[in-house]
């Protein structure tokens, strides 16, 4: 009797590729409104910063947030930010979908890697590569589109 369980590369492969075109979308998107520079350095931190606190900092991270909320001014604060998250994504949802996109697609990354055995390292290095590699994707794609529009006369 087959196993109905997919094998973990089948798996990892699967949802690298959905990390690189999440990545890839979000980089799309950047290019068609014009961000500026500053923006695509910021979603680059913005990649690796997800990837350490998915892989190296995760403990840490949860050590922190434990002693973080044992206190009042804890719960408060994580209350505010809360609500201050929530108004941001709602006013801003044609941005913040991208990034909830891009951040589903970091945590089944994370799983599968997790899944296939990869350490923390191995786990950092695989996620932000193909975080970068969607970015570099998204933009180079969204140029060459454009380019050959311009080149070719397309809707001029």
């Amino acid at each position: 009797m087959a196993s109905s369980r997919p094998s973990p590369v089948r798996s990892l492969l699967t949802s690298m590729v959905l990390l690189m075109s999440a990545y890839s979308v979000l980089s799309w998107f950047l290019y068609r409104i014009t961000a500026p520079r500053f923006v695509w350095i910021l979603v680059a931190v913005f990649a690796l910063f997800q990837a350490l606190l998915l892989t190296t900092f995760s403990r840490g991270f949860r050590t922190f947030l434990k002693n973080w909320l044992e206190s009042d001014l804890g719960y408060f604060s994580v209350v505010m930010v809360a609500a201050f998250s929530v108004t941001l994504a709602l006013m801003w949802y044609h941005v913040f979908e991208y990034f909830v996109l891009v951040a589903a697609a970091e945590v089944l990354a994370r799983l599968d890697l997790q899944n296939a055995g990869l350490n923390q390292w191995q786990a950092l290095l695989f996620m932000t590569l193909t975080s970068a590699l969607g970015l570099a994707v998204g933009w180079s794609a969204r140029q060459a589109i454009e380019e050959a529009i311009l080149h070719l006369g397309w809707f001029a």
